[in-house]
């Protein structure tokens, strides 16, 4: 989806105080190539599932290459003071410690007076301690709403039987467990379009 549409609104939930904070510092991971586009997913978890407010969003990009040693990222702030992309590019032996990475990311913005990571709650902000920060990982299921034929219900049952016994994308990305939230996301392959359903007096 192209994210330009979605930033007044972001802008907004950053700013609406009647909604309770999730987090000072929110950080999704993106598979998005470009920098103007954003996952549908990710759309409906900051608006739409739970309106998730936060002072800045981080959008975080991986790109594995095929040299085996490179490592390096780019920085883009689509959003002044609201919203950051970062992506990396890391060759395919380097051990993709995410968390690590992003903390020299955010080390390094702040050094060059690019980011402010002082907490915005004003009773831990004249102390100068750091705001907190939380991963978002999503992870897909297949949805009940679903209508599929036998053998294609079996296919997904399966890849979902083998997905669950491979390692989690937060393990796999060298994320902090304890600063990361996975959501479920329902996978709809095939929506129900005839329900016959009669409302009675």
């Amino acid at each position: 989806m192209k994210l330009d549409e979605y930033l007044p609104l972001l802008d907004k939930l950053s700013n609406d105080t009647t909604i309770p904070k999730y987090s000072t510092h929110l950080v999704y991971l993106t598979s998005a190539n470009y920098a103007n586009e954003i996952e549908e997913k990710v759309v409906y978890s900051i608006l739409y599932k739970q309106p998730k407010r936060a002072d800045v969003y981080w959008f975080v990009h991986v790109d594995v290459l095929d040299e085996p040693y490179t490592l390096e990222y780019k920085v883009v702030e689509i959003m002044k003071g609201k919203l950051i992309r970062v992506d990396f590019r890391i060759g395919f032996r380097v051990d993709p410690r995410i968390n690590l990475m992003f903390r020299h990311v955010v080390e390094d913005m702040v050094r060059n007076k690019e980011v402010d990571i002082v907490s915005r709650y004003p009773s831990l902000g004249n102390r100068g301690l750091t705001g907190d920060f939380r991963f978002v990982v999503m992870e897909k299921f297949l949805s009940v709403d679903n209508e599929l034929p036998w053998l294609q219900k079996i296919i997904m049952d399966l890849y979902f039987l083998i997905k669950r016994g491979a390692l989690p994308e937060e393990k796999a990305f060298g994320l902090d467990t304890s600063s990361v939230s996975v959501e479920k996301v329902p996978l709809i392959v095939n929506p129900v379009t005839d329900l016959k359903i009669h409302r009675i007096q």
